[in-house]
């Protein structure tokens, strides 16, 4: 009899924001900015604070992708996690919607 591991990927948070025009995703670079968060350009990778991420903003399909999520030292020690920050993004991206 045949027997076969199964190895478990640890998935990555991916989240897709829809309705990101390109008046929404420079109120949210601006509200990011206010606390010493900035986004260059339209795509690449942001760390600050043991919260790293990949975004992609695409004016085309107007969405914001954030990818490979992780949350380490120091924001996990003030109770930080991945579903808050996508939270806090989410609340930020919805009050740049108007």
């Amino acid at each position: 009899m045949l027997k076969f591991k199964v190895h478990k990927k640890k998935m990555k948070k991916m989240k897709k924001f829809d309705q990101v025009n390109p008046a929404t995703f420079e109120c949210l670079r601006g509200k990011l900015k206010s606390q010493g968060i900035e986004l260059q350009g339209i795509s690449g990778y942001l760390s600050k604070n043991g919260i790293s991420l990949d975004f992609e903003y695409s004016e085309a399909e107007e969405n914001l992708t954030i990818s490979n999520l992780e949350v380490g030292f120091p924001a996990s020690m003030i109770g930080m996690n991945k579903d808050k920050v996508l939270g806090i993004l989410d609340k930020a991206i919805s009050e740049c919607r108007g």
